[in-house]
């Protein structure tokens, strides 16, 4: 019979066993997905040895040690997390970008530990597995935000539902391990053809496309697509300031009324895409001026700047649509049709190449801080920077040496 060392309840014990010649550790780490008790043991050469491996098991256990979280899996309970925190915290757009990437990031690569065994290497190794996905680096940081917050929120409940973030001690990846991706925009000659073939009309005067001076606003305000979709004339169009604000746009987000995931409807947000964005006004210059006469010729009866001929929001599709017939009769090769968003990058563009200060664009862009507006615009920034030390002049003549 064992000479038993006994602890506290839940301590765990340490033993000699007789038959085996060896010191045991024994500790129970909780209850298996059955109920039944999860009991481990150690078996060692010397007593010091088996205090060693109990006290590493209830480092272990204590890790992560109430039975709800220990029979749950990693997947399980970030879904908790989602559906019961999150969806009261985030506006709609922004919950379904976070379900996405639980479901395509985070659950594929650790969804399956239980979160009582979950390590810190289990989210290093999910990092390593999407920076080969060759992702985005904000889409891999995406998914360790996510772990993160998670079970931070978990460590603060009372009681904790858990007692370990594994996030802790894992390397992001640093965006300088991706090249930042090319942004696609107009130049100043293809942008002048784009608002040349939007305001073309038959001989009678009438528009070929009845809302075709909505490219020639957007390439004069950088407004999203969703912020266009969403103005309106009365609320947000200051015709003696000459201003445009922004306080609302157009989000397509999941339709949860059907099991369909796939499935997708249209959502007036009262807020814009980022906290800076909102509430911005945007001064309107002659074209934009220009272009918003048009349309309220065409849409002035209605609430909206851009409201179909029954006077209901048009859908970003249709701008979408119609910019690409504008492209093709302003006679851009195939390659340069692009979609709306790069009517907002254009706009961008042409600023920096007339000098105006990365802050001044950046708030009109209503960009969350002046680093999105670099990061995104990396590539323009540094061709100026290229063509300005050329046009630099002379600053030095060279030394004549005497011969």
């Amino acid at each position: 019979m064992g000479n038993d060392k006994k602890r506290g309840n839940g301590e765990g014990s340490v033993f000699y066993r007789k038959s085996a010649r060896r010191w045991v550790a024994k500790c129970v780490m909780g209850r298996k997905a059955d109920g039944k008790l999860d009991v481990q043991t150690k078996t060692c050469r010397t007593e010091a040895d088996a205090k060693r491996a109990l006290r590493l098991l209830l480092e272990e256990k204590h890790k992560n040690d109430y039975v709800q979280v220990q029979r749950g899996t990693v997947q399980e309970f970030m879904t908790t997390w989602l559906t019961t925190v999150k969806r009261v915290e985030l506006k709609p757009k922004s919950y379904d970008r976070l379900e996405q990437t639980l479901e395509f990031s985070v659950f594929p690569h650790i969804g399956w530990i239980n979160v009582s065994e979950i390590q810190s290497s289990d989210i290093q190794q999910m990092m390593t597995k999407l920076f080969d996905q060759n992702l985005a680096c904000s889409t891999i940081n995406k998914a360790y935000d996510a772990v993160n917050a998670c079970f931070r929120w978990g460590m603060e409940q009372n009681p904790p539902k858990v007692r370990f973030n594994p996030t802790v001690g894992v390397k992001k990846i640093k965006k300088s391990k991706r090249p930042p991706k090319s942004i696609v925009y107009y130049t100043k000659e293809e942008a002048a053809a784009l608002s040349d073939a939007a305001l073309k009309a038959y001989p009678n005067g009438t528009r070929y496309y009845r809302l075709g001076a909505a490219i020639i606003l957007t390439l004069n305000t950088g407004l999203r697509l969703g912020e266009l979709v969403a103005l309106e004339w009365d609320r947000d169009i200051d015709w003696n300031r000459k201003t445009l604000t922004v306080n609302k746009t157009v989000v397509r987000i999941r339709d949860r009324t059907i099991t369909d995931k796939k499935a997708h409807t249209t959502q007036l947000q009262a807020s814009t895409k980022t906290e800076s964005g909102q509430g911005r006004t945007i001064p309107l210059n002659e074209d934009a001026i220009f272009a918003l006469k048009d349309l309220y010729a065409a849409t002035g009866k209605f609430p909206y700047v851009l409201a179909t001929r029954s006077g209901t929001r048009t859908s970003e599709r249709d701008v979408d649509r119609l910019l690409r017939r504008i492209a093709r009769m302003a006679g851009l090769p195939e390659e340069k049709i692009y979609g709306p968003h790069a009517l907002r990058h254009t706009f961008a563009t042409l600023l920096f190449y007339n000098g105006v200060d990365i802050k001044v664009i950046s708030k009109l862009l209503g960009h969350s801080d002046v680093s999105v507006t670099y990061n995104t615009y990396i590539h323009v920034i540094k061709e100026i920077e290229i063509n300005a030390l050329d046009m630099l002049p002379r600053l030095t003549a060279p030394t004549k040496k005497d011969h």
